[in-house]
């Protein structure tokens, strides 16, 4: 596993794609926060009291780990384009051949993703988030605990990637393509980001606890762009931040748990050599 987990990281550090990301995950930032800073120079822009929250670093930082944004989406379908590319230089059938247990080789293009997806948003947040502090006024309300926010802030957003790591090595293995691998990632994105979106705008009632079992949905509350989130949605009013990340961490391993399965019961049953 150690040896297949080391050449497999070697491969991802050479990779032109990894590259590509890095410069993606630089550039964004610089771009985001140019064009904000545009747009404040416009006249009357900045002090519409409609437009007025948007120029603020709290707005900007919190966008970071959101799943529909520019790198929000990048990340996951590069990380399965990585395992792709296995596939389509006969590095995988090699591995097979070479005796190396199908479980050992799922498991480490599984690390070797969630590696690369975390590494890359957190250079990205880390940059997005200096710049808008540069840049940008950032608000806090005196009754939050800042500290705590901040970390259910980037813990929340890192299980987050490293979660879509483990949707996107799922369909790479069971797709063995580019093309589909990138389709399905992309719109499972954008249809949980959706899903989870939508939850928080309505009454849940006695099932308010229960939604925040759904990847990201607890997530979506820790987004620093209003530190008085909890509160905003009806279903909130009386829940714990306390729960409501111990939900989410918990359904992040779970259900990263399940896409491991499956993708390992379809990789056993491809058949490579």
């Amino acid at each position: 596993m150690i040896r297949l987990l080391k050449a497999d990281l070697y491969r991802v550090l050479r990779s032109k794609l990894t590259l590509i990301a890095l410069l993606l995950a630089v550039g964004f930032p610089i771009l985001t926060v140019l064009l904000y800073s545009g747009l404040k120079l416009i006249g009357g822009i900045a002090e519409d009291p409609a437009l007025g929250s948007l120029f603020s670093a709290n707005t900007i930082i919190g966008t970071v780990y959101s799943l529909s944004n520019n790198v929000g989406l990048v990340v996951p379908a590069f990380a399965g384009i990585l395992v792709c590319l296995d596939y389509s230089n006969g590095t995988l059938r090699n591995k097979v051949i070479a005796g190396n247990r199908r479980s050992q080789i799922y498991l480490s293009h599984l690390t070797v993703s969630i590696l690369f997806s975390v590494v890359i948003i957190s250079v990205y947040a880390l940059l997005m988030a200096g710049l808008a502090l540069i840049f940008f006024p950032f608000t806090v309300d005196p009754a939050v605990d800042l500290g705590l926010e901040i970390f259910w802030f980037i813990m929340n957003g890192t299980l987050t990637f490293a979660f879509m790591a483990t949707v996107s090595t799922l369909f790479a293995m069971i797709f063995r393509s580019t093309a589909p691998t990138i389709i399905f990632t992309i719109v499972f994105s954008i249809a949980l980001y959706a899903l989870t979106s939508v939850l928080m705008a309505i009454d849940l009632g006695n099932f308010k606890y229960a939604a925040y079992f759904i990847p990201t949905f607890s997530g979506n509350f820790f987004s620093l762009s209003s530190f008085g989130a909890l509160g905003m949605f009806g279903q909130t009013a009386e829940a714990s931040k306390w729960l409501m990340f111990a939900e989410g961490t918990a359904s992040f391993f779970f259900f990263g748990a399940v896409n491991t399965v499956i993708g390992l019961y379809f990789f056993k049953k491809r058949d490579i050599r």
